[in-house]
Parts: structure tokens; C-alpha cells; sequence
């Protein structure tokens, strides 16, 4: 659901962060995994609810098909996982508290989770609570669950478009945080 401006910024992001040689998983990644395109990654992992999507995702290197809202245990070992990526799907996770356990789970330690989304979204799946929010409110909401489940240092930032800008519309807000 980004534009293209919002997609470049996302990519701008994962480039800035994450190593080609790092163990990444892209959870909700659906058919694109936003990571640039001039870097191929090693170890990238992408669970989707949509068998589909993940066939067509080409940027992954493992494809796990599962429903987070109906199942939100990731099946991957404990302290696996140097990066996790949450791009445009926080505001859809029904048990995002649950979720976010799980993700602390499975980071290694000093691990980070980047938590991505847009200033747009899907009304009819966006979580009421989330619907309820600004796009600043939605960042602290995102930093107080993460710091209640026991992540470190979270910060935030944003990006909005230039207003000469034809193909970027969408603001794109952030929160990273490591695990201890």
C-alpha cells in the first residue's frame, strides 16, 4: 500500500541498518519485502498468511505461511534473529502485545525490531484503537509496548514528502529498538 516515495524510504531505511550478512525476518512481509533492491540478503525470512504472496516475494530465502492473527507464536528458535521488519501491518495485529513478545523471543541479543507505517492504512482491518490515533500518537503507543515487553533504546523518526513531489504522498513514521 506505499507509494513510491514511502516504498524508497522504507528501503532507504533496511540499507542504513541491516547488513547483507544478517538474519532477517520480514514478518506480515506479503509479496514485497521492501528491502533495497541492490542487496541481495543471505538470510531473509518471510511469514505471510497467503501462501501466494510469499511464492511471489523472490527477496526471500525462507517462506513460512502462517496467520500471526490467528497464530502469533513464531516458529523460529529462540535468540535467531538479528533484525525484524514490521512494515505497514502493525496497525492490523490483533494481539500486538503478543506478538511483540515473540519477537523479543526470538532476536539475539542487541537484535533490533523496525516497526515501519504509513500515514495511510486499510480502515476496515486497522485495529480500532489504531484508527483512534494520530501518527505521533501511534509512535508512542508502539514505543510504550515496546519498552513494556523489555526492548531498549527505541527511537522514532519520520519522513514526509517534499511538496513538489508527484509520485510521494504517504509519510512514513518509525520506531527501532533493540533487544538488551
Amino acid at each position: 500500500m506505499l507509494d513510491q516515495g514511502g516504498y524508497k524510504a522504507i528501503e532507504a531505511l533496511y540499507h542504513t541498518l541491516i547488513q547483507e550478512s544478517d538474519t532477517i525476518l520480514d514478518l506480515m512481509c506479503g509479496s514485497n519485502s521492501h528491502m533495497p533492491s541492490d542487496v541481495t540478503y543471505k538470510n531473509l525470512i518471510g511469514i505471510d498468511l497467503n501462501p501466494q504472496a510469499l511464492k511471489e516475494n523472490s527477496a526471500l530465502t525462507r517462506k513460512i505461511t502462517q496467520d500471526i492473527n490467528d497464530k502469533p507464536e513464531l516458529p523460529l528458535k529462540d535468540n535467531s534473529v538479528d533484525y525484524i521488519c514490521l512494515c505497514c501491518v502493525i496497525e492490523y495485529l490483533r494481539h500486538p502485545f503478543t506478538t511483540l513478545e515473540e519477537c523479543l523471543r526470538i532476536l539475539k541479543p542487541r537484535g533490533r525490531i523496525i516497526i515501519s507505517f504509513s500515514s495511510q492504512l486499510l480502515p476496515l482491518r486497522a485495529t480500532a484503537l489504531w484508527q483512534a490515533l494520530d501518527n505521533a500518537d501511534r509512535q508512542k503507543l508502539i514505543k510504550v509496548f515496546l519498552t513494556r515487553i523489555g526492548f531498549v533504546e527505541a527511537d522514532q523518526g519520520e519522513v514526509h514528502p517534499p511538496e513538489d513531489q508527484t509520485v510521494w504522498k504517504d509519510s512514513i513514521y518509525s520506531v527501532v529498538a533493540r533487544k538488551p
